[in-house]
C-alpha cells in the first residue's frame, strides 16, 4: 500500500487517501481528503453512536455534534456560492467521510480525537459560530448540511472513504492509479466543467540548480547530471491522463512524488524543457479520485439533484442514513 503526502484541493493517511481543501479565502476551495486507509468489500457496518465526534482543532480535542462538524468541514471545503445541490452533495461526502474515520478508530497520530482539523490528515474545519458571528453568511452551507441530516454512503453496509478534490480533468481517477489499491466505489469516471476552474491548467517552472537539489535529496540514485530535455523518460499514464509512474534520472518514481516534490496542482502534467529550466504544466488540482467539486457544479447547474451527483461520483455506492 503506498503512502502518499498531499498538497492542495479536499482527504494524508496509511495510505493516505487525501485532505481537503486549503483554509477558506476569495479563491474557490478544492478539496482533497485523507483517509486511514483504503477499505474493503468485506468491511462490516459499524456499529455505535456516531451523533457526536472528537475533533483536534488547534491541537485540543473538542467535542462536537456531527451535523456541527460537517458544516464545519463544508464551509471550509467548498464555496458557499456554488449550487445548493454542490453542496448537498459535499455534506454527504464530508460526513461519510467522519464516519468512516470514526469507525476505523482513532490514528496514532491524534489518539484523543477521531479527526483533526489539519488538511493533510483528516479534512478542513472552520468554526461556523465564529464565522457567522464575524459577518460571514454560511446559510447555504447551513442548509445543506440540514437538508442531508444523517445521510451517509455506504458500499457493503459500510461507510466509504468518500474522498474528494477541486477539479479533475475530464476524467476522474481511479484510486488503484493514485495509491494503488483498487476500491470498487473509487473509480474513473467521465468529469465535465472543469475548465470553469481559473487554475485547471496552470504551470510550476523550476531552476535546473534547485530540481538537481530536490531530486538529490528525495531520489539520490537518479542521474540528473545531464540537460533538462533528458531527466524524464518513459511515463505510465492513467486512463484519466495521470501520472502514475515516469522514469526519472534512470529510476522509477511514482507521478505523487513528483507532484509532491515540485508542489504541483495535480500529477496531470507535461514538461517543457530549457538550457537551464523544466516547465511542469498542470491539468485540474487535486487527487482527482472521487467527487470533484466543479464536477459536481457542472452537473448541478445541469439540472442534477446531490443524489444524482453521489452516484455518478461514488458509483456502486448506497445513500441511507448514519
Amino acid at each position: 500500500m503506498r503512502k502518499l503526502l498531499l498538497t492542495g484541493c479536499g482527504l494524508v493517511l496509511a495510505l493516505y487517501l487525501a485532505p481537503a481543501l486549503l483554509l477558506y479565502d476569495d479563491e474557490p476551495k478544492t478539496g482533497e481528503t485523507a483517509s486511514a486507509s483504503v477499505p474493503t468489500a468485506t468491511e462490516t457496518a459499524p456499529t455505535g453512536d456516531y451523533s457526536t465526534v472528537t475533533v483536534l482543532v488547534d491541537n485540543q480535542p473538542t467535542q462536537l455534534p456531527l451535523e456541527d462538524y460537517v458544516a464545519g468541514v463544508v464551509a471550509a471545503e467548498i464555496p458557499n456560492d456554488f449550487p445548493l445541490e454542490a453542496i448537498r452533495a459535499q455534506a454527504v461526502a464530508a460526513r461519510t467521510y467522519a464516519v468512516y474515520k470514526m469507525a476505523a478508530g482513532r490514528p496514532a497520530a491524534h489518539p484523543d480525537a477521531d479527526v483533526c482539523d489539519d488538511y493533510h490528515h483528516c479534512a478542513a474545519y472552520r468554526d461556523i459560530a465564529v464565522e457567522t458571528a464575524s459577518g460571514s453568511d454560511l446559510s447555504r452551507v447551513q442548509q445543506a448540511v440540514q437538508d442531508t441530516e444523517g445521510e451517509i454512503l455506504t458500499y457493503d453496509g459500510a461507510p466509504i472513504a468518500a474522498v474528494f478534490h477541486c477539479v479533475s480533468g475530464p476524467r476522474t481517477e481511479a484510486a488503484r492509479d493514485v495509491w494503488g489499491e483498487d476500491v470498487p466505489y473509487l473509480q474513473s469516471v467521465v468529469s465535465p466543467g472543469g475548465t470553469a476552474y481559473s487554475n485547471y491548467e496552470a504551470a510550476v517552472t523550476v531552476s535546473a540548480a534547485e530540481f538537481r537539489e530536490k531530486v538529490a535529496e528525495a531520489f539520490p540514485s537518479a542521474d540528473v547530471s545531464g540537460p533538462p530535455n533528458d531527466w524524464f523518460k518513459a511515463s505510465v499514464r492513467s486512463d484519466a491522463g495521470g501520472i502514475i509512474t515516469v522514469q526519472l534520472g534512470g529510476v522509477t518514481v511514482e507521478g505523487t512524488a513528483v507532484r509532491e516534490l515540485f508542489g504541483l496542482q495535480s500529477t496531470n502534467f507535461t514538461i517543457t524543457t530549457t538550457d537551464d529550466s523544466i516547465t511542469f504544466h498542470t491539468i485540474g488540482y487535486g487527487h482527482g479520485v472521487g467527487l470533484s467539486q466543479y464536477g459536481a457544479k457542472y452537473m448541478a447547474e445541469q439540472g442534477a439533484d446531490y443524489t444524482e451527483i453521489l452516484a455518478h461520483y461514488y458509483p456502486n455506492t448506497v445513500l441511507g442514513n448514519v
